[in-house]
């Protein structure tokens, strides 16, 4: 069953925000409610961006008694996973690396895959200036790359078991310019989409990112750059229930997000949320590719995970 809002309130206090449509009316106990959570430090974007989206399903699952859609925003994903367990999320939406870092932290499933900016699945690529003399992933060693978040999935994760499949080391480093030995890889973490500004910028010699990334750029800017390495395709976003909701709504949601596209009113609730064009079922083929994404991450990062 659906926790109604006020238990979902008790005991989960570190910078939750729930949004309240219409008024701020705190709803009847009785009432089912939907809560959706995402991991954000923007809890007004988090819930502008999506209210529309979330409104949709708790409106199409009316006829199982769910009276409003709400959304749960926190900082750190072991705040989400803990609500998860708790049964006051339902589902949320992310991308590969922290849908599977919930899924062991929370035993959440990821059942769909949303078609963000009209993307089913998307890979990562690791860029050079044309003028650097590199030429390989090999061309690295002595070398400082820059990542995105530790939590990213393209601009970190999938770059590094690029790197791990070369036996190449990595070393952390807190600025580019405190470079590692000559036989590692130093790396710097940055904050979402500047990985490629600091190569740009010649700050660091090589930078991990999205092909949507590179595209984004300036054509002449692009026109200075070169991909040594590209990864495997992964699913742009997955949506997750948790594990225990109830098999009727698990049913129900099946239903109305793959037919979102196909409904005016879907239609209209996608677009707006990350201009999403269509939700399907996770392709069987890469519930195994997420699973050995997972346990790359778990071994290669350790405790550094607890972080997130």
């Amino acid at each position: 069953m659906l926790r109604c809002l006020r238990p979902c309130l008790s005991g989960f206090i570190p910078f939750v925000f729930i949004y309240f449509l219409a008024s701020n009316a705190v709803l009847e106990a009785e009432e089912k409610v939907l809560i959706f959570g995402r991991v954000q430090d923007d809890p007004v974007k988090a819930i502008r961006d999506r209210q529309g989206f979330v409104d949709y399903i708790a409106q199409k699952l009316a006829p199982l008694g769910i009276t409003a859609g709400k959304i749960v925003v926190v900082d750190k994903m072991s705040l989400l996973a803990q609500a998860i367990k708790e049964g006051k999320v339902d589902l949320f939406h992310d991308s590969v690396v922290p849908t599977m870092v919930l899924s062991k932290w929370s035993g959440s499933i990821p059942l769909f895959r949303q078609w963000k900016y009209g993307e089913a699945e998307y890979y990562s690529i690791i860029l050079v200036k044309k003028d650097s003399g590199v030429k390989s992933l090999a061309d690295l060693k002595g070398k400082v790359i820059a990542f995105d978040e530790p939590h990213s999935t393209s601009a970190h994760i999938l770059p590094r078991m690029l790197l791990a499949e070369e036996k190449l080391k990595l070393v952390h480093i807190i600025s580019p310019d405190r470079r590692g030995k000559p036989d590692v890889v130093s790396y710097v973490h940055t904050s979402d989409g500047n990985s490629s500004r600091l190569l740009v910028a010649g700050q660091v010699d090589a930078a991990a990112t999205s092909e949507r990334e590179l595209k984004e750029l300036r054509p002449e800017i692009q026109d200075r750059l070169k991909v040594i390495a590209r990864s495997q395709s992964v699913p742009r976003l997955l949506i997750s229930i948790r594990k225990d909701l109830d098999p009727k709504v698990v049913a129900a949601l099946r239903g109305i997000l793959v037919n979102m596209d196909k409904d005016p009113g879907g239609h209209v609730a996608m677009k707006k949320q990350q201009k999403t064009t269509k939700i399907d079922e996770v392709p069987a083929g890469s519930l195994k590719q997420l699973k050995d994404i997972e346990r790359f991450v778990f071994s290669t990062l350790g405790k550094q995970v607890d972080s997130w």
